[in-house]
């Protein structure tokens, strides 16, 4: 475990685990300079919890980034859940989480991730007011999942037009990995604009359903990352491109919604000097973090929808910035990002 905290800077790391129930999980949290730590749940099987671990710290980290770059005064921080295979008893695990949010007293605020839904932001709601992502019927806006398509639209909009010269996407050979809740909706909204699709999912069956609703083509998730398209969408799990894929990676854009989708932090730079424009992706998948950080802070759908088209416009200024200065977009949004941050604790 010391080889992993070892390497972060974060202000906590809360390791819990609840006997009656069996839950078992971690909450990192990176920064409350800009406010509480606002940042999803996520729940996967990990080999142990030194794993778990590290993907929290590394997602919380990312939830800065993306919480100051989408110019949101929040923190960033989140809670990962082990899944044992031992999950019927959903309900209680759920809430006993809800307890361990409400420990932290307002320093954390919890919301969906892989793995979780807006019914489960619900049930954890039963029992600690610092959740947002519920349903309408629940107090919350639904599901941030298609605000966060919104935002990824906005970042291959913005990638193709700076790197590929289109000002539409018709006609433009678009690879989305994922057609989950966030996928999905992004890949209606690419047929709409008239790309070309060529799509993959985990789960087959899901993907030829999305599939046959607006014509793209079903590939294996395999080897997706090397296809013959223009623009690649990442909208799975992350740590999917590394330093080494570069030099055989076909396409020119890539933005997507997964977190953290490069390996190592030397991967942004070699497809810079690769001529791949990379959007990163803690700003292109930042339209679900608005639209919950207006539900916690009481805003109407009108104005959340201002912010988001906000945050879109900034994503072409940051592409545009990197183009002037001939740096990766990541090295400008990183900067953009922790100037808020430090601007913050030094007013502190």
């Amino acid at each position: 475990m010391s080889e992993i905290t070892d390497t972060f800077e974060h202000e906590r790391l809360l390791l819990f685990s609840d006997p009656d129930t069996g839950l078992r999980g971690v909450v990192a949290i990176h920064s409350t300079a800009l406010g509480p730590a606002m940042g999803g749940l996520r729940l996967r099987r990990y080999p142990d919890i030194a794993a778990a671990a590290g993907d929290a710290l590394r997602l919380a980290r990312a939830m800065t980034l993306k919480n100051s770059a989408a110019g949101l005064n929040l923190g960033g921080g989140k809670a990962v859940l082990l899944d044992d295979g031992e999950w019927e008893d959903r309900d209680a695990r759920l809430r006993a989480f809800g307890d361990v949010v409400e420990s932290l007293a307002g320093t954390y605020i919890t919301a969906e991730d892989i793995g979780t839904t807006t019914e489960d932001m619900d049930l954890i709601a039963e029992r600690t007011r610092w959740v947002v992502g519920r349903s309408r019927q629940g107090g919350g806006l639904d599901d941030p999942s298609p605000a966060t398509a919104r935002t990824v639209f906005g970042a291959i909009e913005a990638g193709a037009r700076v790197r590929l010269g289109a000002d539409s996407l018709a006609g433009i050979r678009v690879g989305v990995l994922g057609a989950g809740k966030v996928g999905g909706p992004l890949i209606a909204m690419l047929a709409e604009a008239g790309a070309r699709l060529t799509i993959a999912d985990a789960d087959p069956a899901r993907a030829a359903a999305v599939a046959a609703a607006v014509g793209a083509e079903v590939v294996p998730v395999e080897g997706f990352i090397h296809r013959d398209v223009e623009v690649l969408s990442p909208c799975a799990v992350g740590e999917l491109i590394a330093v080494g894929d570069v030099p055989s990676l076909p396409c020119r854009v890539i933005a997507g919604a997964a977190n953290n989708p490069l390996v190592e932090p030397e991967t942004a730079l070699a497809l810079h000097r690769a001529g791949i424009l990379y959007v990163p992706d803690f700003i292109a998948n930042s339209g679900g973090i608005v639209q919950v950080s207006g539900e916690y802070e009481g805003l109407d759908e009108e104005a959340i929808a201002v912010q988001q088209a906000a945050t879109i416009a900034r994503i072409g200024e940051v592409l545009d910035e990197a183009g002037e200065r001939g740096v990766p977009p990541r090295e400008v949004a990183v900067e953009m990002a922790l100037e808020r941050v430090s601007r913050a604790r030094a007013a502190a």
